[in-house]
């Protein structure tokens, strides 16, 4: 019997498979589990049964006429399994129709995999005896029973089954995300409190639909017309499953980000064909995913663009399509003379200030940022010298027009501008170096007209300067 032990063994599978086959094709699924899993412990479990049998008794298990199946190893399968399903309510017909089939799909497997015929005969005699008393023992045990016993089982199952509803629906409405439950026909079938509370925006208890009289099963092109169009691309393709991000207003008009996933029904019997529709909110981890980002690229300081983005750009903008590009380099006159004087709070209030003077004067297009301790940078890509050299000159305005009016705060900058096209030179490296060139002459210059405005003003206001302006 080794060669039938090896094959049932290695074809649990076929066996799962073929007997949902015939449970579908003669509509025993409706009233059997819809979970795949069901199906392996059920055929696991004959299969074992079959095999432990085969082993103590090889030879084909005859059915003598005072035959104990009570007692009867061979039998025990049957009984169990017998005194399990009628306390579910199966009645002993239903059950032993299917029981016919799982006979089936054992012969089924002998006979496509068992050559020899001689064999192939004692493997189907054997397992159609092995059903043989199973069957018997089945009907042996339904029929022992009383009347009353038989009620009682049928009680004490329904009030199991009762709780164990009562528990799932329990766990479904506590579920902290929202999750909608669709038939075949796109209807809402039900949706949780988490649900109900977003999108019916009311304040109806737990269960509310659940255990609702009302007609509460509208399409989901009426309960969620914004997310109908992605839905049905799902529906009518034949993915099992499909996520999207998506903004969802809620009635307050605040906005929120989703994570939607479409997730077709685990139902191997084809009997409850619909769609899980599950929201996972990701408001709070897209604002950190932005911060995250912003700081990345920006000076925390200034709120400027950072170095790391400044390199990114120029990268960007050496591929011949901005020509041409003009870069502007700046540097703070005196920032160490400050920061000495007055701390480092004084030095930042002086960061900050020349940070918005320089920010007001490039277009949105531009890209300003600080690039060191006391150095900006600015690259303006598809700018000729004319327009750089406007701005160049636009800056030492704004500088000149804020020392007349902020008279505590007092600004010097070092600039120098170039203009070329990356791609032609072969680097951008050297507008940059002609840039720089321009604003160290000129901070020679600069570097010792703002130490002389420094002590003027130092010696007029005093602990007043570089205080922030509120």
């Amino acid at each position: 019997m080794q060669m039938l032990s090896d094959l049932i063994k290695n074809n649990q599978s076929f066996l799962i498979k073929r007997t949902l086959d015939y449970a579908k094709l003669h509509n025993y699924t409706k009233y059997t589990s819809t979970l795949e899993e069901a199906w392996v412990v059920s055929i696991t479990g004959l299969s074992t049964a079959l095999l432990n049998a085969s082993s103590i008794n090889p030879q084909v298990p005859e059915i003598e006429v005072e035959h104990d199946f009570a007692h009867n190893p061979m039998a025990s399968f049957g009984i169990k399994e017998a005194q399990k399903h009628r306390q579910r309510g199966v009645t002993l017909e239903m059950f032993l129709g299917l029981m016919k089939y799982y006979r089936q799909t054992y012969l089924d497997l002998i006979m496509q995999s068992i050559q020899d015929q001689e064999q192939r005969h004692l493997y189907m005699l054997w397992v159609t005896r092995f059903f043989d008393h199973n069957e018997i023992s089945f009907c042996s045990e339904w029929t022992a029973q009383t009347k009353q016993t038989i009620i009682s089982e049928l009680q004490a199952a329904n009030r199991n089954l009762t709780n164990e509803k009562n528990k799932y629906v329990t766990i479904f409405e506590s579920i902290p995300n929202p999750a909608i439950l669709l038939d075949d026909e796109n209807r809402c079938i039900n949706m949780n409190y988490a649900a109900y509370q977003l999108f019916q925006a009311n304040h109806q208890s737990p269960g509310y639909i659940y255990y609702s009289t009302l007609s509460l099963q509208p399409q989901l092109k009426d309960l969620l017309p914004w997310l109908n169009s992605e839905f049905m691309d799902f529906y009518q393709g034949d993915a099992f499953e499909f996520s999207l991000e998506k903004d969802f207003e809620l009635p307050n008009q605040e906005k929120r980000n989703y994570i939607i996933k479409f997730h077709r029904m685990l139902d191997v019997s084809d009997k409850f064909e619909g769609t899980i529709i599950l929201f996972n909110d990701i408001t709070e981890r897209k604002k950190i995913e932005e911060q995250l980002l912003h700081i990345s690229f920006h000076d925390i300081l200034t709120g400027l663009y950072n170095r790391n983005y400044m390199e990114q750009e120029l990268i960007r903008v050496s591929t011949g399509q901005y020509n041409p590009v003009g870069f502007i380099s700046i540097d703070i006159d005196g920032l160490k003379l400050v920061n000495d004087n007055y701390g480092h709070d004084a030095g930042d209030t002086l960061l900050i200030t020349v940070a918005q003077i320089i920010k007001k004067c490039f277009h949105e297009n531009d890209i300003v940022a600080r690039i060191g301790g006391d150095e900006f940078a600015a690259l303006m890509p598809l700018s000729d010298a004319i327009v750089v050299q406007n701005v160049y000159r636009k800056i030492y305005e704004e500088v000149a027009e804020h020392n007349l009016v902020n008279l505590t705060i007092p600004v010097s900058i070092s600039i120098g501008w170039s203009v070329g096209n990356p791609s032609v030179i072969g680097s951008i490296n050297e507008i940059i170096k002609d840039a720089d060139r321009m604003m160290y002459v000129e901070k020679q210059v600069n570097r010792l007209k703002y130490s002389t405005l420094f002590g003027e003003r130092s010696k007029e206001y005093g602990q007043k300067l570089f205080k922030p302006v509120t």
